[in-house]
């Protein structure tokens, strides 16, 4: 008997050795990887495919070598899937950058739990059916994005007409706003804040999703309503992410219209994107 139980501790043992050297190779790997990507000159061609992009024009010197090194992180560390469709540099890129913007205020790697960018050319179709009480209800749903579970899937065609118009509207932020709302595991328009008091980020999101919900039920509409549109109204969840899309797309409405709004994901995404558009 002795004897079994040392031969299960010597299993034990080397069980944790080899966990323990599986994670050490993996950190100098990573390592080794940042060193590699940092020396990294950033291609000209990224540059191009970047400078008609209002938010890139404006960074600073400094904050776009971070972003470049997030970008080059980004496209090497992800998994990138075309459907129906073939993948390019300048898909890649455009949506590494969205990314990265929206992380641009946190340290690396922080905030990145995405692992896959599936890319359809337009729209797609999901099945909705259920089952409910024995009942089956069929229904099919068309989307320009969706995000689960460290997957974010985009509609290419809307990307580009987002910048082409300078739209309010950016699918890509919406999508991974979402995927940093259910980094706590739920989807509720409340991500993990290191930086934010929960009792206040909750009262100021409901107020004013409650006061345009009751404008929307009384047919009735507002310049607050108008910006950020009746889907933001679907749920807590979607709300967030509009508000995420209107704080980088268009700053200074949203500060006008929801300035607690407005200071709540300031604080959250630890950037000021007002003070970029100024």
């Amino acid at each position: 008997m002795p004897n079994y139980y040392l031969l299960l501790l010597q299993f034990i043992f080397w069980l944790i050795a080899l966990f323990l050297f599986w994670k050490s190779v993996r950190y100098f790997r990573r390592v080794w990887r940042y060193k590699k990507l940092n020396s990294t000159p950033f291609p000209k061609s990224y540059k191009s495919l970047l400078q008609p992009i209002e938010q890139y024009q404006r960074l600073s010197p400094k904050q776009k070598k971070k972003l470049h090194f997030m970008i080059l992180l980004f496209i090497d560390q992800k998994e990138f899937v075309g459907v129906k469709m073939t993948m390019n540099d300048e898909i890649k890129v455009i949506i590494a950058f969205y990314s990265s913007l929206m992380r641009l205020g946190f340290e690396l790697g922080e905030k990145d739990q995405v692992s896959r960018v599936i890319v359809y050319p337009q729209y797609f179709i999901v099945d909705d059916s259920y089952m409910s009480d024995g009942i089956f209800y069929g229904g099919r749903s068309v989307l320009s994005g969706q995000s689960a579970n460290g997957t974010v899937v985009i509609a290419w065609q809307d990307v580009a007409q987002n910048i082409a118009q300078q739209s309010k509207e950016n699918v890509i932020i919406h999508e991974f706003a979402h995927e940093l709302d259910f980094e706590d595991g739920i989807a509720d328009g409340t991500p993990i804040l290191e930086n934010s008091n929960y009792k206040r980020w909750s009262e100021v999101f409901s107020k004013a999703f409650t006061t345009l919900r009751d404008l929307e039920e009384m047919d009735r509409s507002s310049e607050g309503l108008r910006l950020l549109g009746h889907y933001a109204l679907s749920d807590e969840a979607e709300f967030f992410a509009v508000c995420s899309e209107r704080f980088f797309e268009t700053p200074k409405s949203l500060k006008k219209y929801f300035p607690d709004i407005y200071r709540e994901l300031k604080e959250f995404y630890r950037f000021d994107m007002g003070e970029l558009f100024s």
